[in-house]
């Protein structure tokens, strides 16, 4: 579960999210919608700790994101940006093989290799798996990026069910 209280943050004199409560159960999906420059962005942003809150709280899976070590929450949480300016010279495999590495620590297992078949399985990625990324189209270039961040542990992965 990912609960925000109070979450505000600042940009010299603006607010780009100022004072939102949320809660997130665990499972499930949901949407964020809202107008450009309506705090969306920023709000994910401080949920992944990108940038420091100015006040409020975030917690994730009661682990406070601000206190919480970073390999223990990227076991929790996986961030997949708008833009992604991935390195060109790396195959849709080895972009899924990253989203293991907070378990892994680079050097993956069997359960961390059959975790990322799952994943390249799940949309249909396994003849491109061998691809470099900048051979992909910007579509293409999404899905394993996608893919990533659901190559983690089954408390966290994307459900392998259609």
């Amino acid at each position: 579960m990912i609960e925000v209280s109070g979450a505000t943050k600042r940009y010299g004199p603006a607010t780009g999210v100022d004072g939102v409560d949320l809660r997130l159960p665990r499972g499930g999906v949901t949407s964020i919608i809202g107008p450009n420059g309506a705090g969306k962005s920023p709000l994910l942003s401080l949920v992944s700790r990108l940038p420091p809150l100015d006040a409020g709280t975030v917690t994730v899976d009661g682990l406070d994101v601000t206190r919480t070590p970073g390999d223990l929450l990227a076991r929790r949480l996986s961030v997949l940006r708008q833009d992604n300016h991935l390195g060109s010279r790396l195959t849709v495999h080895d972009l899924v093989s990253f989203g293991r590495y907070p378990d892994s620590k680079g050097r993956p297992t069997s359960a961390d290799l059959e975790h990322v078949a799952r994943a390249l399985a799940y949309l249909d990625l396994e003849p491109t798996s061998g691809r470099l990324l900048d051979e992909l189209s910007g579509g293409q270039r999404q899905l394993p990026s996608w893919r990533w961040c659901c190559a983690r542990t089954p408390a966290t992965s994307c459900s392998t069910s259609r």
